[in-house]
């Protein structure tokens, strides 16, 4: 007796979870069919009708089954009413929960009329096995094509919407205690680059709350808050130890000292700069003033005019020209200081730091300012150094862009950034670059967006865009959305909502 109880028990279980399942996998392949009702409440009432049938159809005898077929029904509609009545933050109607198991019906009918029909081409042909499977990937890929191109018919009429949804995803995430943040990004990376990924994070979704605020005012004032709070949690001690562990001192007691820390000082001074673009107070001004005026010292201390991200490693020009940009916007704010500092470097870069092959920035220098020899530049940190120049010399970064444009683009069916212009890599991996596939940069491609969207590049950005909503499917629940890629890297969500606003 007991054994069959746990028997039951197992194959209800089955049941629930693989009718669940197929309802919640559809329900996001189909975007278009459910409006605003991606929600927590559609998924729990999904489960509650689907365990109800799948306890119904395991305990009532076959004979019987059909007899009281509705009665799973009418005790989750009861369930749902006083859901309704009784949670004041319940966002589906009564009329929603009613009909909503139509759809749980139609998954279950057409996948026993899909199974009935499998088993018969099985039974038929030789090849029955590869034509079912293929048919079945056939079907997945059709449905991803038609959300894909639903997704893009929107991008135009829609597009406020989707940023200002994205922008909520990243706050949920976000704006909570500085080491939960850390605890966002993957352990996997290992404490630097966890650190480095939650400053990233927060570093860019304050630079995208600076474009959104310009392009939608209404917003400035709430922006102006959040972005106070991601720069209090960038200066909380969690998130600066990714950095003291490598230099062996904290980066913000130490502002009178020589060491670098350039790349966590840099990303700070930019958000305080942010926060003083769109209208913040003076709350940062000599904290502001201090970071820059340390920058500044460290840089013209070099006769390289560069600072390595740490010691002992090699100079990474996009964590450079962060600070060059944080210098550049402190100048426009305080009567040109430190402008001469920024104009040498840029003279400099144009003059010893372009790669003769290519004519774009290199990627890395030596510690002591020199160029490596037969080192490649890299898709990723070249899209990256673009967005930054945007900021800082419009004509310089529009020749890098086209440069890079002409050399690294990919057009096809899936266009993006490759990572190496003169070498085919169609599967690797690298930290910064992403899972590089079919020769493209996820990482690039996204920082791609940024100088495609100041020079308004619409096709590319268009294509970009595309390319993301192919690979990273757009998720959207209780109305919010993110790529689902952002599950497994957050910083690239960030990353994407600051290039796609970055307009002039």
């Amino acid at each position: 007796m007991q054994d069959d109880i746990i028997v039951k028990l197992i194959v209800i279980t089955w049941r629930i979870c693989r009718w669940f399942f197929l309802q919640i996998i559809l329900m996001f392949l189909m975007p278009y069919l459910w409006a605003d009702h991606y929600n927590g409440e559609t998924i729990c009432l999904m489960l509650l009708y689907t365990a109800l049938y799948a306890i119904y159809w395991e305990t009532v005898p076959k004979d019987k089954r059909l007899r009281w077929l509705f009665l799973p029904y009418f005790m989750y509609s009861g369930i749902a009413i006083l859901f309704c009545g009784l949670i004041k933050t319940w966002n589906v109607s009564v009329w929603y929960s009613f009909l909503l198991p139509i759809y749980g019906a139609t998954c279950v009918i057409l996948a026993k009329i899909c199974g009935k029909q499998i088993r018969r081409i099985r039974k038929k042909y030789k090849l029955g096995k590869i034509i079912t499977y293929t048919a079945v990937l056939l079907f997945f890929v059709a449905l991803k094509s038609i959300s894909v191109s639903w997704e893009c018919s929107k991008r135009n009429s829609f597009e406020k919407e989707d940023i200002l949804a994205r922008k909520d995803y990243l706050l949920g995430k976000l704006m909570v205690n500085p080491q939960v943040v850390l605890n966002e990004m993957p352990a996997a990376i290992g404490t630097q680059f966890q650190g480095e990924w939650a400053l990233y994070s927060c570093s860019m979704l304050s630079a995208a709350l600076v474009n959104i605020s310009q392009l939608y005012p209404e917003t400035k004032t709430g922006n102006i808050q959040l972005i106070d709070s991601l720069i209090n949690i960038v200066m909380s001690p969690e998130l600066r130890y990714y950095d003291t562990m490598r230099w062996n001192e904290d980066p913000l007691e130490s502002l009178d000292g020589d060491e670098s820390h350039i790349s966590y000082l840099s990303h700070l001074a930019w958000m305080i700069c942010g926060y003083k673009q769109i209208g913040g107070n003076s709350k940062y001004d000599k904290l502001l003033f201090s970071l820059c005026s340390t920058m500044n010292r460290r840089l013209l201390n070099r006769s390289s005019l560069n600072l390595p991200t740490y010691s002992g490693e090699s100079i990474y020009i996009p964590d450079m020209l962060v600070a060059i940009v944080a210098l550049n916007q402190y100048a426009d704010m305080n009567n040109g200081k430190y402008r001469s500092t920024v104009k040498k470097w840029i003279k400099r870069a144009q003059k010893e730091w372009i790669d003769d092959k290519t004519g774009l920035l290199v990627s890395f220098l030596q510690e002591n300012g020199n160029q490596y020899e037969e080192v490649p530049v890299k898709g990723s940190y070249s899209a990256l150094n673009c967005y930054y120049l945007t900021f800082i010399d419009e004509t310089f970064a529009k020749q890098q862009y086209e440069t890079l444009k002409s050399l690294f683009w990919k057009d096809g069916v899936i266009s993006g950034l490759k990572e190496y212009y003169d070498r085919t890599c169609y599967l690797g991996l690298d930290i910064d670059a992403g899972p590089i596939l079919f020769e493209l940069s996820p990482s690039g491609t996204a920082f791609m967006t940024g100088a495609a969207t100041y020079f308004n590049d619409l096709k590319t950005r268009n294509d970009i865009l595309t390319t993301a909503e192919i690979a990273g499917h757009t998720v959207r629940l209780n109305c919010k959305r993110h790529y689902l890629l952002a599950n497994v890297a957050l910083v690239g969500e960030a990353i994407m909502l600051a290039m796609r606003t970055h307009f002039k």
